[in-house]
């Protein structure tokens, strides 16, 4: 039997393909030009993986704007206890942190009592569906108050042990407990282990509860502040709701934008950043607390509101097996959210844009094809996999439409079957 790409067009992408979905769509084809250059099952429904990550972003920058920045309020009552107010920021990390220390240092702070986490922006103990309770820091969990994208990050030493990362990053209570429970301070098991010439480095979803990460997070918090001198006397404690009489010493803004957030998820497939994101979009239009169906009513909104059709969706990044989509309803959100593409990640050559959607029996791919002397008027193409297919079908049928589509190789004849 020949190689799949032996066949001609568009054989060679059916054989590919299979029972999955195909579509390339151009959206500025002159009136009487066929628009769908390849269409394969284009209505049938597909679990999308992490490519909805793609319809979440558009809907972000529809609904809060992308220079849209998030803010952590820190407040004290009359009893001295630092309250932190969390509102979804998808990217308390390390840099971050030191910051708004060093800026409560500045506002004056030099005494605390207890440490207090108001999270009432988010339901409480929101877990979105496809959450499998590992130590994955991909399935981590989301919350009002996130550091660090809810998990721990260390260094191990041969000799010393479990090191600090940074000294932004210092190691908590929480992260000694954690990696205890994961087969000793290497955390091994079902977290995530980075090797590098000097060290390892350990990242750990902390899995317990979301109150549990937002607990590591006021910890993360009080010893940054007891290094810049802070007396802290108290304990910490996850719930209620700031004190009406309690005073704002300090409003931390998030140093990236939307949009740039929305780069960095993208580019890593990060779902807590892409469900905080979901999350709080919830919580601005309908008010908080933030959930789940806030969040999907916001993404039928933007829907709506640009006239795509609707698909079904449970959460914002793709983890959940409960969402499902097709190739023209994700090819309509394409042509919205092409202004925006750069935010996408693209191959070497910077003519492909794409976002990958990678789970067991489930290969996505979906983006833009930019055309030679055509910069501005891509293709937008949808290759959406479920069942057992050859690791990098998806590739290789994006590499055959490349070379008809674009490089000219083949007659010049739409696809449509």
């Amino acid at each position: 039997m020949p190689a799949a790409e032996t066949l001609p067009w568009p054989d060679n992408v059916k054989a590919l393909a299979g029972s999955g979905a195909v579509l390339v769509v151009d959206h500025h084809a002159a009136r009487g030009e066929p628009s769908e250059l390849i269409s394969l099952n284009p209505d049938r429904d597909y679990v999308p993986a992490s490519i909805l990550k793609l319809v979440t972003s558009a809907a972000a920058l529809s609904s809060l704007g992308p220079g849209y920045r998030f803010r952590t309020g820190f407040y004290l009552d009359r009893n001295g206890d630092l309250w932190i107010k969390g509102y979804g920021d998808p990217y308390l990390v390390s840099e971050e942190l030191c910051l708004l220390a060093d800026q409560l240092k500045s506002s004056g702070l030099s005494a605390v009592r207890d440490i207090r986490v108001d999270d009432s922006f988010f339901e409480e103990g929101v877990i979105g569906d496809g959450v499998t309770f590992t130590r994955n820091p991909y399935d981590a969990y989301n919350s009002a108050f996130g550091v660090n994208f809810n998990t721990v990050s260390y260094l191990i030493d041969r000799r010393a042990g479990m090191v600090e990362l940074n000294e932004c990053t210092p190691i908590t209570k929480t992260a000694r407990d954690i990696a205890a429970k994961s087969r000793g301070a290497g955390g091994q098991g079902r977290g995530k282990k980075k090797k590098s010439q000097n060290s390892g480095e350990v990242f750990l979803n902390i899995s317990e509860s979301p109150r549990a990460a937002e607990a590591n997070g006021a910890e993360v918090m009080r010893e940054l502040l007891v290094r810049r001198g802070v007396e802290i006397t108290g304990e910490i404690f996850v719930g209620g709701e700031v004190p009406s009489d309690a005073r704002l010493i300090y409003e931390h803004t998030s140093t990236q934008t939307l949009q740039d957030m929305l780069t960095t998820l993208l580019r890593h497939s990060n779902n807590f950043m892409t469900n905080q994101i979901f999350l709080t979009m919830g919580a601005e239009r309908y008010g908080a607390p933030g959930d789940f169906e806030k969040g999907r009513q916001v993404v039928l909104d933007f829907l709506s509101l640009y006239q795509l059709p609707k698909l079904t969706l449970v959460e914002g990044s793709g983890l959940s097996r409960n969402n499902h989509l097709t190739a023209r309803q994700m090819a309509e959100v394409l042509r919205v959210m092409e202004p925006a593409r750069s935010i996408i990640r693209s191959d070497t050559d910077g003519t492909v844009f794409y976002k990958t959607g990678t789970m067991t029996e489930v290969q996505t791919l979906a983006g833009y094809i930019e055309r030679p002397g055509r910069p501005d008027e891509p293709l937008s193409f949808v290759i959406l996999l479920n069942g057992k297919y050859e690791s990098g079908t998806r590739n290789r049928i994006l590499a055959a439409l490349k070379a008809h589509l674009v490089d000219g190789e083949g007659e010049e004849e739409t696809g449509r079957v």
